[in-house]
Order: C-alpha cells, then sequence, then structure tokens
C-alpha cells in the first residue's frame, strides 16, 4: 500500500503556510489603506501573476475613489520625477510652459514602482527626499514668489528579485513600513480566503497610545535584529497602534506589537516543542526540501501562531532573537533586507560615456567623438531663449529699404545655438570573467582538480544571471594550457573539465603569463577579468620549460608585478597541504587576497571567487 501520511502532512503544511500569509497580506492591505504614507509605503515581494494582481485589487479597493494610482516609468529620469519642461505646450501658447512631473502628480496619492530591485540610487534619493519633505524636489530656477509644489504620497514597491541579493535601494527601503511576501501563496487560498470587508477603516488609531514600556521593547526587538534607523520604531508603533484601533481598544497591547513584527519586520513566532522561536522571512522550507524530510514533519516546520494567553510580554521574543543563529541562519537573515553596494545581476564594472547602456543624465560635452545630440534635450534647452533671441535677430534684420523689422514674436523656425546642444550620457555594465589558474601537477592534483571542478561549475550556475564568464587555465609539466576559454556554457565546461589531466612538474610562471594574457584580452574585449591563482607556490620550471628554480622564481615575481601593475584583481588561494610562505610572497606580489585552504572545498572557494568578483563591480 502507498504511505500516504508524509505526503498528507506536506501538504496540510504547504496549505496552512498559505493561508497564513494571505491573511497577513490582506491584513497589510487594510493597514496600509489606513496609514498611507504615515506608514511610508509597502514592499511588495512577488513576482508578476494571478496572486499579485489580486493582491493589488484588493488594495485598490480598499481606497478612496479619489486616490489616484500612478505607476512609475521605469528608467524614469529626475526631470521625469520633478518636472520638466513641456516642449508642445511651450511651442503651442508661446510661452514656457513647465510639466509637474510624476511626484507632483501622485500627490495624496499612491505611486507603484515596478521592479523596485532595479531602481537606481539617484531616482530613489529623489522618491526618499519628498517622501521626507512631502514637497517635489524641483530642478529648474525658481523665484521667490514659487510656491513649493506639494507631492504626499504612499510607495507600493514591486520586488520581483529571482536572487536574494536583488532588493530595493536602502534610501527607499528603509521608508517603507510594510513587507509583504506573496511567494508560497497558492491561488487556490486566494480564491478560498475572500477579502475581509474594510468598512472599519478610519483615522481613529491618531488617539490610540503606546506605554514607555511596550515602545522599549519593541525598540530592543528592532535593534536586535539589526533595525537601529528610528523610523523602524515609528513604523511598528504606527502600525501596532491601528491594530488596537482596529481591535476597538485605546491602548497598544503585546498581541499588537506581535503583529505588528510580522507585518514591519517578517519576524514569526512559531512553535516548537513548546516554546516559541523566531523564524526569519525566507526561511521556510522549500516544497522540495520539506519532502525529503516528509518523515520528520514536524508542528515547528510550518509557521503557527501561539496562543496569546502563551505572551505575556515581548520578553520572550527579544530572548529569542538575542539568542543568535537560528537554525544556521544568522541575525543578518532577520533583519529586514536593505540594500548595500550595487545589485546583483549588474555585472562587472560600471563604464560611463558608453555607447550603449542605460541614460543616467546629460552632458554639454559629447561623450565620445561621434555622438548625436539628444534632440528632445535639445529643444529642452533652447526653448526658453527663443524669444529673446528673435528679438535680437530681428533687431539685427533690415530691409532692403533700411526699414527695420518689427515683428518680435517668435520666429518660423527654431534658433538653435552649438550652446544648445545636449548630448545622452549613459553607462554600461562590463561582464566579469573569472580566471582560474589551476597547478595541476604534483601527487594531490587529482583531489585539487576535482574541487576546482566543482567550484567552475557551482559560479557557473551564478554567472549566468549576470552573464559573466568563467575561464580555465592549467600548468603543469614544462608550460600552461588554457583549457577552457572565456564561457558561460555549463554543458561545454564539464566536457572540457572531464578530460583535464594531472601531475607533473610546476611552470608556475607560463601559468601566470597565460593568465596575464588572457586577464589583459579580456579587458580589451570590455570585461572585468578577476584572476584566481591556485597553487602551492612552488613553481620549478622557467618560461622556456627547463627545470631552473632559481629563474622561474624570477620570472614569477616579475609576471606577478606586472599583474599588480595592470591593475588587475586578483585572488591567491593555497591548496597546499600546509600552509606555505612561498604562497604568501606570491599574494603580496600579485596585491591579491590570500586565503588558506588545508582542505579543498570547491563551495567555499566558489564562494571566495564570487565575492570577489561582487567586489569587482563597486
Amino acid at each position: 500500500m502507498r504511505d500516504v501520511g508524509a505526503e498528507d502532512g506536506l501538504h496540510e503544511a504547504m496549505l496552512r503556510h498559505s493561508e497564513d500569509r494571505w491573511r497577513d497580506a490582506l491584513l497589510a492591505a487594510e493597514i496600509f489603506a489606513v496609514g498611507g504614507h504615515d506608514l511610508g509605503g509597502l514592499w511588495l515581494t512577488a513576482r508578476a501573476g494571478g496572486v499579485r494582481d489580486r493582491f493589488l485589487d484588493h488594495l485598490r479597493s480598499l481606497m478612496r475613489d479619489s486616490i489616484p494610482f500612478l505607476r512609475l516609468p521605469v528608467g524614469a529620469s529626475a526631470s521625469m520625477l520633478c518636472g520638466h519642461l513641456d516642449l508642445a505646450a511651450t511651442t503651442r501658447q508661446g510661452r514656457l510652459v513647465w510639466d509637474r512631473g510624476i511626484l507632483a502628480a501622485a500627490n495624496d496619492g499612491v505611486l507603484i514602482v515596478p521592479m523596485a530591485e532595479r531602481l537606481e540610487a539617484g531616482p530613489a534619493a529623489i522618491i526618499a527626499e519628498a517622501m521626507d519633505t512631502g514637497f517635489c524636489p524641483t530642478l529648474r530656477v525658481t523665484h521667490d514668489n514659487d510656491a513649493p509644489v506639494p507631492a504626499s504620497f504612499a510607495i507600493v514597491a514591486l520586488d520581483e528579485a529571482a536572487e536574494p541579493e536583488e532588493r530595493p535601494p536602502a534610501a527607499l527601503a528603509d521608508r517603507l513600513g510594510l513587507h509583504v511576501n506573496l511567494d508560497g501563496i497558492t491561488w487556490r487560498t486566494v480564491l478560498e480566503t475572500p477579502p475581509i470587508d474594510g468598512n472599519w477603516l478610519s483615522d481613529d488609531w491618531r488617539v490610540v497610545t503606546v506605554s514607555d514600556d511596550l515602545a522599549g521593547q519593541l525598540s530592543a526587538i528592532a535593534v536586535s535584529a539589526g533595525h537601529a534607523s528610528l523610523r523602524t520604531l515609528l513604523h511598528l508603533l504606527k502600525t501596532s497602534r491601528i491594530l488596537a484601533a482596529k481591535a476597538g481598544r485605546n491602548e497598544v497591547n503585546a498581541k499588537d506589537g506581535l503583529v505588528a513584527l510580522r507585518l514591519c519586520l517578517g519576524i514569526r513566532l512559531v512553535e516548537s516543542e513548546g516554546r516559541s522561536e523566531i523564524e526569519p522571512p525566507g526561511s521556510e522550507h522549500t516544497p522540495d526540501q520539506a519532502a525529503g524530510n516528509a518523515d520528520s514533519t514536524a508542528p515547528h516546520e510550518t509557521e503557527r501562531e501561539p496562543p496569546a494567553a502563551a505572551l505575556d510580554s515581548l520578553t520572550e521574543v527579544l530572548a529569542a532573537v538575542e539568542r543568535g543563529t537560528i537554525e544556521g541562519l544568522s541575525l543578518a537573515s532577520v533583519a529586514r533586507p536593505t540594500r548595500n553596494g550595487n545589485r546583483a545581476g549588474k555585472a562587472g564594472s560600471r563604464s560611463k560615456n558608453a555607447r550603449r547602456g542605460r541614460p543616467y543624465g546629460e552632458s554639454r560635452n559629447q561623450p565620445y567623438p561621434d555622438a548625436r545630440p539628444d534632440i528632445v534635450g535639445t529643444l529642452r534647452a533652447a526653448a526658453p531663449w527663443q524669444v529673446i533671441r528673435a528679438h535680437l535677430l530681428n533687431q539685427g534684420s533690415r530691409h532692403e529699404d533700411g526699414a527695420e523689422l518689427k515683428d518680435a514674436g517668435l520666429p518660423r523656425r527654431l534658433l538653435i545655438r552649438k550652446e544648445d546642444f545636449r548630448y545622452r550620457r549613459r553607462q554600461h555594465h562590463n561582464p566579469s570573467t573569472a580566471i582560474f589558474v589551476v597547478d595541476a601537477s604534483g601527487s594531490t592534483a587529482l583531489e585539487r582538480l576535482g574541487e576546482t571542478k566543482g567550484a567552475i561549475e557551482q559560479l557557473l550556475a551564478r554567472c549566468y544571471i549576470r552573464r559573466d564568464e568563467v575561464a580555465l587555465i592549467a600548468f603543469r609539466g614544462t608550460s600552461a594550457e588554457i583549457v577552457m576559454p572565456p564561457t558561460r556554457s555549463l554543458v561545454a565546461a564539464k566536457r572540457k573539465l572531464a578530460a583535464l589531466p594531472g601531475g607533473g612538474p610546476t611552470p608556475l610562471a607560463s601559468g601566470l603569463e597565460k593568465g596575464l594574457g588572457l586577464a589583459l584580452a579580456e579587458r580589451r574585449r570590455g570585461n572585468t577579468p578577476v584572476l584566481v591563482v591556485m597553487t602551492d607556490g612552488s613553481g620549478n620550471v622557467a618560461l622556456d620549460g627547463t627545470p631552473d628554480r632559481l629563474l622561474a622564481s624570477r620570472q614569477t615575481g616579475h609576471l606577478a608585478g606586472l599583474c599588480r601593475t595592470e591593475g588587475i584583481p586578483s585572488i591567491c588561494i593555497d591548496i597546499a597541504r600546509r600552509p606555505r610562505e612561498s604562497v604568501t610572497l606570491l599574494a603580496g606580489q600579485l596585491g591579491a587576497e590570500l586565503h588558506i585552504l588545508r582542505q579543498a572545498d570547491s563551495a567555499r572557494m566558489s564562494g571566495l571567487v564570487n565575492a570577489s568578483m561582487e567586489a569587482a563591480r563597486t
């Protein structure tokens, strides 16, 4: 007979998980409808699909009909956000007409930011300034009698990230009070769980009070979970007050604080053998992982809020957070994600003034010799001067009889001068290329090569979405060989790595020579090379193939110095069974990071190289 107990338990656990997530999402929508811009906004983590569309439709139904919902265009520039010169209206009316911009149009409404994980830092900073001040930043010269343009709105940031590293910019994420995650919610749950009636929505929450002890506990939990921002505490307090107002109370209690922690920070209490634990967002078991552990399905594997009677205060929550790591995850995973550095998915160093790529600004100078002017930018720069130039032109123009022209209006053709030309500046993220220079000699070569093959295969899986490439140079015998040119093909890499031999002397100088040449070639292609040297440091073969240890040492130092002079990012991994000073010396000559692996580990090796490739993007 078929054993269906484990499968039934897994199905029930997934169903409870889906129902809990959807109830939290509906509750967050109600709180957002009440708090609005007081809570900053809502961070919605979900891929495009029917579940997300149903949630957004429900969110719109809770808001008043007069509240506008505007969608931010992907790649919106600063002028689109803050306003720009309306060329059509200016030409038609014969005077300067300014478009007020997207932020001003979203005043007293909701601004939806699609693909928030790819939002650039510049537009994010402009949006953050408008959220803080309530007024739209201006990009044009204003007069004393010009009143500031109001721009008070709430944000719905649609985070469609495929990787954990892809997150909205920190300037925007820190100002979003609510975090809703729709991952794992089934369509069946959405259909069977109708939205809750929002007739209770009102502004009565402003009279709800919070005790100093409860506020102190919420602050301690937020700081312990990695949220030192004062905005986080304010969001927690406001959310707790709205929850208390919904329940008809005039004071916040501990249960309101627990729900606010779940809706704002994603910190959840789950049952685990009679005691409560904190579960960080994203730590739930995936269906595949749960299937592997189906025989031991326990209540603590699913999100289940404990009875309110067991929660006298938030003290045990703080104690659970301060205990340290949870099931191997650090406290950083408990904290709400923030953006630091560049985003994942953007490969290589950033090349500005490139011929292709994403626009990021305008310039009066040509970014490259044969650059063409930006027509719209040029017309906007020339439009304010048309009346003055027409007047000057008419003053200097006379008929054949010497009579001066009296028509000082706009000319029939635009008067554009050289200083009006504007050029679109673009930036392009170059792909990275990890070049493995592997010592394939010696008695332990098979072990090292096996781990190297595993590391390269893991890197290829990560590099595929970032358009990065991986190459392999093996040195053994009397020379080095480019075993695998730069590629992103996992199939080709496995095929070439399978036939890689090992054993023989150590021509380290030849390996560095090949690596330097390939790195310079990749740089000429526009890629960012990262040199990964894996050796025990004991080179004993010169460049000409002769077994001369002293000459090989001098040539190795010279080539390492050239790599450092060229500014090629390098990693030096000591793969000897015991650390050797020769590898430390080589790392110093290369100016490389030194890592000692007494036991070869493909996962750790892949992680080191991936971290260096991420650093090369900054």
